[in-house]
């Protein structure tokens, strides 16, 4: 299944692939017939077309094989809760090089409440039913379809311009007739490219599908658009006389690409430095405490998970102190606010970049609490503050422990050491000061926001 007309209602494309009978349809086109999944073969399709309509279809289509290069059928459709719709199809064949139909490329068009009649086959109508001829459905499905179309002679001026068209160049239509396109609309992007490109089709009677043009028009001077595109070659009395357009606006389908494009790009990078980190840690941890590796590592990697929860909550855009703070006291959330003290504004935030580094260190700070200073007894405080500068673009944090053993300066730096001072001195440019009174560890540490 491809999807190349999602965004155009009652519209949708396929290809047939002659060899193996094989049918590819889009998502629009499914929709168009109720279905959930594509048929896989011929047979399959022709299920759904209405049985009155079957047997012209197989005959006009293998007339269409045996010599044509471009097709249109019209014919009625069964949906699977009964409803009939009735279709317009107009596609192209390509051949192989010994002239053999190879594949089949169509869009179907759902033309019932276009024409709000039946299109019926030739001199059959039901009692009470309207046979409606070539040129009105034509002219109906011309002048309403949900695609621009656009109609040039052989000097390349317009013929003929359907209302969507027109309003996407942001020109009347009657403006356009008897005008080339790069007289209309000099600001589209190498218009003289796309000059060249309708002659060749004129030249060559090959379709071009599928060709992006992008550029500002009268209808919005300021702004760059972007359209697909698929011209081919009109024929009369064996001769090209003419090239027609179909014409999607795609911008809003572009940008979003360019969006999700732009945030693969930076998950790619994130993930690049989360790995390092993780190896990081894991090398450290192993040096430091290879006794007790892997209850160690996993509470690192699980302080690191928190943090990254929350960013991706927040998309990651700035996330409150106060919540990463918590996040990092799962297991004493009962003491917070009787031997666990927050103290600080909660509207302060800190960047994205900042929250993995912070909770590795405040995971840190709280595992070394828990084992050796104020909540490793029934009665140690532990109280967090954290305050900005007057212009709000210093930060400090302060980490006070009272009521605990006895606190000694370590006789060695460990990896906890790396976590709480070396890396965020590192990664923030913080200035980290680390006193251990024997009240109790105070750590505390300031570091810029921003500019």
């Amino acid at each position: 299944m491809f999807d190349t007309d999602a965004a155009i209602p009652g519209t949708g494309s396929y290809e047939w692939h002659l060899d193996d009978d094989k049918l590819f349809w889009s998502r629009g086109l499914l929709e168009l017939y109720g279905l959930k999944h594509p048929p896989d073969r011929a047979a399959d399709f022709f299920a759904s077309v209405h049985p009155e309509d079957r047997q012209r279809i197989r005959e006009e289509m293998a007339e269409v094989c045996a010599d044509a290069d471009t097709f249109e059928h019209k014919f009625r459709i069964v949906l699977p809760d009964g409803r009939v719709r009735y279709l317009l199809d107009r596609g192209l064949v390509v051949r192989n090089a010994h002239g053999t139909a190879v594949r089949l490329s169509g869009v179907e068009t759902d033309v019932t409440d276009v024409v709000d009649a039946r299109i019926f086959p030739k001199g059959r109508a039901p009692e009470g039913g309207v046979v409606l001829g070539d040129a009105e459905i034509l002219d109906a499905v011309f002048n309403d379809a949900p695609v621009g179309i656009g109609i040039w002679d052989r000097d390349l001026k317009f013929l003929k311009i359907n209302p969507l068209l027109a309003e996407m160049n942001g020109l009347a239509p009657e403006v356009h007739i008897g005008k080339r396109a790069e007289e209309l609309l000099p600001d589209v992007r190498e218009i003289a490219g796309v000059a060249k490109l309708l002659q060749d089709v004129l030249d060559s009677g090959t379709a071009r599908r599928d060709v992006e043009i992008s550029g500002s028009t009268p209808a919005r001077p300021s702004e760059r658009r972007h359209w697909n595109e698929h011209f081919f070659p009109i024929r009369s009395a064996g001769r090209v006389a003419g090239i027609a357009a179909i014409v999607e606006d795609v911008t809003e389908a572009r940008k979003a690409q360019e969006t999700i494009d732009a945030l693969l790009h930076e998950l790619n990078h994130r993930s690049k430095n989360l790995v390092s980190l993780i190896l990081a840690i894991s090398r450290q941890t192993a040096r430091s405490r290879p006794d007790d590796f892997l209850p160690v590592f996993q509470s690192r990697l699980e302080s690191m998970s928190a943090a990254q929860d929350l960013l991706v909550r927040r998309s990651w855009q700035d996330i409150e102190l106060e919540a990463l703070v918590r996040s990092q006291l799962p297991h004493f959330a009962e003491l917070i606010g009787n031997r666990i003290i927050l103290r600080g504004a909660p509207d302060v935030t800190i960047p994205a970049p900042a929250a993995q580094s912070l909770a590795l260190a405040f995971h840190e700070l709280t595992t070394n609490a828990v084992k050796y200073g104020a909540l490793s007894n029934e009665t140690g405080k532990l109280t967090i503050a954290w305050q900005l500068s007057p212009d709000g673009t210093l930060l400090q944090i302060v980490w006070r422990e009272r009521g605990g053993p006895a606190v000694s300066q370590p006789s060695r730096k460990g990896f906890g050491s790396t976590l709480t001072v070396g890396m965020l001195q590192s990664t923030l440019g913080g200035e980290i000061d680390v006193d251990y009174s024997s009240e109790g560890l105070t750590w505390s540490l300031k570091f810029k926001l921003r500019g």
